[in-house]
């Protein structure tokens, strides 16, 4: 017994038929019903237009204005979005670039290396007292002297007592003079650090002094050198990590880590990833790590030539990001430098990525019901992953520069700064630290009752070689300045909620 067209039906008064789907009223001929159709000898054809207008039909009616402000962009708004977002990406990479110049000069350069004196290639012909005397407009004869009068011009015959002189040695016209050189007796230095374009960085950990420094001797285009490189280099290695990190984690099935699955993003994500809404966190901590480090060997040449434009004086050609990836011998990652540029690359993620597990996990602390405490051990946490890459980054800058003059392609690679030793991870950390340079050591303060001589010698400075551990935390203060910027922009609600470096 059918439904009648009009009115409620008497045996379901209070039913109320739907308004999406099919009609409630007795299917006509050319529609037979889908439920019925295929027991009766219907076509499948006509079963499958009637389900396929049934789900349009109930998509149509389907309201998404809750769940999305804007369905259906224009491509005009998505090109203005995109050019928007890389403006302001260039502008902050614009404003941070001189810090990055100079915290870089400060990590290669090698301590007490002042520009020194440029030799004279001839030295002075010493004039005889004969050209003297006719130069003063006097004219001298020989017979004129007195014969009784003593010769004061000529040289002493040499007596038995006294060695006789070897004869110097003749040389081409045009060579430059050994006693000319002041540096015969340092065959260490090399050709290049004769430079008209080395610095004279008066203070080794100041990042004003090299600013000041590199402003007067090159201008404005010395503080901004590699300012396109590196925006190439930020927006490729996002989106290399970014492809990566979805791909590793579509093929095992496990949730993106960039996608948040909570109802505040930022207060469980640190650096754009969130571990804890993850079903198997510590597999989505391997894929981002794995992510990470295949970005940086991959972009590891780019991240060399980056380093090349900001050490090199800007007159210097060539200045471009493809003249200098040519200049290089190889466009692969150098074996002499992957361990450090995968542990530069993959240690700052695993430390964000995995503190928030770990103050969940073992401290108790969790974003939503301790947000003040979260915060801080955050924060805490950002300073000491800053403190745990710096040293990997002095070390890997130098190895950088190490590999671009080694492996260039070009005559001669002049540098602004005199360059540091690159003698693997280890070794270069420990010539930095007992070796390069030397520091000053401040004395204890006396003993009362000491002597005055025991009282002098206390006070005076002692003087050891070496840089210390300073040395490996070069720029750490344009480093912390960026953090505490970054973080008083996410409290005022600024675009820095997710934290980061500067």
């Amino acid at each position: 017994m059918s439904a009648p067209k009009e009115g409620p039906n008497p045996l379901r008064p209070y039913y109320v038929p739907p308004s999406a789907g099919n009609n409630t009223g007795t299917p006509s001929a050319s529609q037979p019903s889908p439920t019925l159709g295929v027991k009766y000898g219907s076509s499948p054809s006509a079963t499958s237009q009637s389900f396929g207008s049934s789900a349009r039909n109930i998509l149509a009616d389907m309201d998404y204005s809750d769940y999305l402000s804007d369905p259906s962009p224009s491509s005009t708004a998505t090109v203005k979005a995109l050019a928007e977002q890389a403006l302001w990406k260039y502008t902050s990479v614009f404003l941070a670039q001189p810090f990055d110049v100079a915290k870089t000069l400060l990590q290669v350069r090698m301590p007490g290396s002042a520009p020194p004196v440029r030799p004279r290639k001839f030295r002075a012909v010493q004039m005889k007292p004969e050209n003297q005397i006719k130069r003063a407009g006097f004219r001298y004869s020989s017979a004129e002297s007195d014969s009784d009068s003593p010769t004061y011009y000529t040289r002493p015959k040499p007596t038995g007592l006294t060695p006789p002189r070897r004869p110097r040695p003749r040389r081409r016209f045009g060579s430059p003079d050994r006693d000319s050189s002041s540096d015969e007796d340092e065959p260490h230095i090399s050709a290049r650090r004769w430079s008209t374009h080395i610095l004279d960085i008066k203070s080794p950990s100041s990042l004003t002094a090299a600013l000041s420094t590199l402003w007067t001797k090159e201008g404005a285009w010395g503080i901004f050198k590699g300012t396109n490189s590196t925006y190439v280099y930020s927006i490729l290695l996002s989106t290399i990590t970014s492809f990566a990190r979805s791909f590793f984690a579509a093929i095992f099935a496990v949730p993106d880590p960039s996608l948040s699955f909570q109802i505040s993003p930022s207060a469980g994500s640190v650096g754009g990833l969130d571990i804890l809404s993850s079903p198997t966190p510590m597999a989505s901590l391997a894929i981002a790590v794995s992510a990470a480090g295949i970005a940086g060997v991959l972009l590891a040449p780019l991240d060399i030539a980056r380093t090349k434009l900001m050490l090199t004086p800007s007159t210097h050609p060539p200045r471009s990001v493809m003249s200098t990836l040519n200049t290089l011998s190889s466009w692969t990652l150098p074996w002499s430098i992957a361990p450090v540029t995968f542990l530069h690359s993959t240690l700052p993620t695993f430390m964000s990525a995995s503190l928030p597990l770990f103050l969940r996990s073992k401290l108790s602390v969790d974003p939503v019901l301790t947000p003040s405490v979260y915060a801080l051990a955050i924060f805490v946490g950002q300073g000491l992953e800053l403190g745990a890459k710096l040293p990997i980054e002095t070390v890997l800058r130098r190895g950088q520069m190490h590999i671009a003059q080694t492996g260039s392609q070009a005559k001669e690679t002049h540098t602004v700064v005199v360059t540091g030793p690159y003698k693997g991870l280890v070794g270069t950390m420990r010539s930095i630290i007992y070796e390069e340079g030397e520091r000053t050591i401040t004395a204890a303060p006396f003993k009362a009752g000491a002597t005055s001589r025991t009282t002098s010698l206390a006070r005076d400075p002692e003087r050891k070689k070496g840089q210390g551990l300073e040395g490996l935390w070069r720029g750490w203060r344009v480093g912390m300045w960026g953090l505490i910027g970054v973080w008083g922009a996410a409290a005022m609600g600024g675009a820095g909620s997710k934290g980061g470096e500067f």
